[in-house]
């Protein structure tokens, strides 16, 4: 749901001037991007490509049609699943070091989110309800595609998301509690939370001030015209590790959002939500608790997240358990900069809610 400081560049005022007079470059040539297949990210990992059937794909007259998901995928077919969900600007790649470090014992699946790389990019649909539908749906197809029988399909999965994949995590977790063992935020806290600090607290508004450029119809012509050594100081300049973010890893990310129409998805999560954003506002404050088990993680050095938004979500999470880790010296990307400390305080996590 968040961006990085690169991007607040970017998108200043005068770029977004310039493009409507018709003035910003057009979007740089992908080059040997367009040689990398998005449906076929090698790692250690296998790549699925399923269809989602019945999906909105038309937010103005709420036509539906089969959704195309990819995702990866690791790690024993019948062991306990968890869901791995990305935020912006980012896909399942992001998960690239998480994914060996749980695949010994768990399933794990990671996919590209509705409107994003190796995924199906439809006109609508990018509401929080259809985008919560779009998950439910992949635990089901997931679980077909791994030849599972009904019994197993039916098991609740461990969810993990971030920012804007932590956004729709916690949707899942309101909207269908009874598919899921336990739900893990990274960085963004409940809904409620968020909405009550950007209402009443100066810092978290000026935080996320972004958001509104973000949602302008330049946005993914801007996105997608950066060359490589901007595009590489965005993702670089939120990290404390260094090797968090590769120049193989740019390739990657350069043919996620090679051209305007591939950022034109990725970017209508933020023009969706700014429609009519005061009465959504309204209506994220006055939601129910959420009755999973609920891991609320954060950096300490997020610039787009208040890390005191974390410890304030329990109050929206009932019966728990409800747990927070604050990693002090990370940021917003901690499945960058620390993977294996963000997957060992996640097991300890899963294990002690298996204990009696």
């Amino acid at each position: 749901m968040l961006m990085v400081e690169a991007m607040r560049i970017s998108l200043s005022q005068v770029p977004l001037f310039l493009a409507s007079l018709g003035l910003w470059p057009a979007a740089a040539a992908a080059g040997d991007a367009d040689a990398l297949d998005l449906t076929d990210v090698p790692g250690p990992w296998e790549n699925h490509v399923v269809e989602l059937p019945d999906r909105v794909t038309d937010a103005d007259t709420g036509a539906t049609s089969p959704l195309s998901m990819h995702y990866l995928a690791a790690g024993p077919v019948d062991a306990p699943r968890v869901v791995l969900l990305h935020g912006f600007p980012d896909f399942a790649y992001s998960w690239r070091d998480v994914i060996p470090l749980l695949a010994d014992d768990f399933r794990v699946i990671a996919p590209d989110m509705r409107g994003y790389a190796g995924s199906g990019m439809p006109e609508g649909g990018y509401d929080m309800d259809t985008l919560a539908g779009d998950i439910v749906a992949l635990f089901d197809a997931a679980a077909a595609e791994d030849g599972l029988d009904d019994a197993q399909a039916a098991a609740p999965v461990h969810l993990v998301g971030h920012d804007w994949g932590a956004g729709v995590g916690w949707w899942v977790a309101l909207t269908a509690p009874e598919r899921l063992a336990s739900y893990t935020a990274i960085s963004v806290p409940h809904p409620a939370t968020f909405a009550e600090y950007v209402r009443t607290k100066p810092e978290q508004q000026r935080r996320s001030g972004y958001m509104l450029l973000l949602s302008r119809k330049v946005a993914p012509r801007l996105f997608a015209s950066m060359g490589d050594r901007r595009r590489a100081r965005l993702y670089r300049g939120e990290l404390t590790r260094a090797e968090g973010f590769t120049d193989e890893d740019l390739e990657w990310y350069k043919a996620a959002f090679a051209t305007t129409e591939m950022a034109r998805g990725p970017l209508l999560y933020y023009r969706t939500m700014m429609q009519g954003r005061k009465d959504q506002q309204a209506a994220m404050e006055a939601l129910e608790p959420v009755a999973v088990p609920v891991l609320m993680v954060t950096g300490k050095r997020d610039k787009y997240l208040m890390w005191e938004m974390a410890e304030d979500s329990g109050a929206h999470v009932d019966p728990g358990p409800f747990e927070v880790e604050v990693f002090e010296d990370a940021g917003h990307f901690l499945q960058w900069e620390d993977p294996e400390g963000l997957s060992a305080r996640w097991r300890t996590f899963v294990e002690d809610l298996s204990r009696p």
